[in-house]
């Protein structure tokens, strides 16, 4: 019998509920189960009810975000800092109210040549009939 070096945390299996679980498997997961390091299920809090009694921990998470095998090691710190200083144009729902922040940012801006938007989303802009 081999005795593990692995920390006694390593082999709980712990249950996370009632918050926003971002994963692809399941877009509107609140919860998850971690089983080993491994995260072994997301899912619904509805769902999370039948692992409750099987796990060694319950974590209720108060609505905090969890993103499991998130592992971007990279950030676009030009895009970054060129997004905080530009044009938001995600709250712009048409391509009218859009045009209309651009022509007020640039007069607010006349020194500047170039403007930088961002964030505008055209496949959710109302169509215009």
């Amino acid at each position: 019998m081999t005795e593990s070096t692995a920390p006694q945390s390593e082999h709980r299996t712990v249950l996370l509920r009632g918050g926003d679980v971002h994963s692809p498997a399941d877009p509107f997961a609140t919860a998850m189960v971690v089983e080993r390091g491994h995260v072994a299920w997301v899912g619904s809090e509805g769902a999370a009810d039948a692992f409750a009694d099987g796990v060694d921990e319950v974590i209720d998470l108060d609505g905090a975000l969890v993103t499991p095998a998130f592992t971007d090691a990279h950030v676009h710190t030009t895009a970054t800092g060129l997004a905080l200083t530009g044009l938001d144009l995600s709250g712009a729902g048409t391509l009218a109210e859009a045009l209309d922040q651009v022509r007020a940012y640039a007069n607010g801006r006349t020194s500047q040549r170039v403007v930088l938007g961002h964030g505008w989303d055209a496949t959710r802009w109302q169509r215009c009939v």
